[in-house]
């Protein structure tokens, strides 16, 4: 059941000029360890990356994010950045409702007004960095991936369950003599999660946190000798600056789009 990691981008899909606005040139790109090119290359997001952000007057900080690739209904490809913050920063009206939902591991299924056009669109709270990771619902292409699930395994779901999945909720499935767990997942490629085992597991899965008890915490940094090493990319002084620099450089959006 479980869907094994495959690049469904190219390397000439790569926009290497938006990450050159991060501090990642190519050659810094293509030097990734294979675990983190992969995982960006498969269109999950991300572990934490330390980026590098002039800004317009010319600071340059260090800030602590998670990269997407995701791909519109048009084909469109595009470099979501996910920054670390203290709390919940979003450009969209949540109310305190809707909030402690997503930080209790809702997905929420909204209907958002952006650049003047309304969509529905599922909203997703990535714990690690406190950002909003947003994708229109018609992107996901639910029902075809529901018919494919059903297909594979050789189930039928119910109307309900298949409306509860629409909605973002995940569901309960017994395939075979096995319990699994499906639904939406805004880190996965195709938006669409299969997890072997029951709903507890499920959570698990979603909850997995950083380590409280760190300063900071770990992730992929760029050292002096341009090599990627896993270490400690944040700390608590960090926070200040990271939510200066994105207010400076674009409105603080959930995901942003570069």
């Amino acid at each position: 059941m479980d869907m094994a990691m495959q690049n469904r981008f190219l390397e000439s899909d790569i926009p290497y000029g938006k990450l050159a606005k991060l501090g990642i040139s190519k050659e810094k790109t293509l030097s990734m360890p294979k675990d983190l090119l992969e995982t960006f290359l498969s269109g999950k997001v991300t572990p934490l990356i330390q980026t590098h952000i002039k800004s317009q007057s010319g600071t340059l900080y260090e800030v602590p994010l998670k990269l997407q690739l995701i791909q519109d209904r048009a084909g469109n490809i595009k470099l979501m950045t996910y920054p670390v913050r203290k709390d919940i920063v979003s450009d969209i009206a949540l109310n305190n409702d809707e909030k402690d939902r997503l930080r209790q591991g809702e997905i929420l299924r909204k209907e958002i007004k952006e650049d003047g056009v309304r969509r529905m669109q599922f909203i997703q709270l990535d714990y690690e960095t406190k950002s909003l990771i947003k994708r229109n619902v018609s992107n996901l292409r639910l029902p075809e991936q529901i018919a494919q699930m059903e297909k594979i395994n050789d189930i039928q779901l119910g109307m309900n369950q298949k409306e509860a999945i629409k909605e973002g909720k995940p569901i309960e499935l017994e395939v075979g003599h096995e319990k699994v767990s499906v639904g939406v997942d805004l880190k996965e490629p195709q938006g669409f999660k299969i997890v072997k085992g029951d709903m507890a597991e499920w959570d698990r899965q979603q909850k997995i946190k950083y380590d409280r008890a760190n300063e900071g915490f770990m992730g992929y940094v760029l050292t002096d000798q341009n090599r990627w090493e896993y270490q400690q990319v944040v700390d608590k002084l960090q926070h200040k600056e990271t939510k200066h620099e994105v207010k400076e450089e674009q409105k603080p959006t959930t995901g942003m789009k570069l």
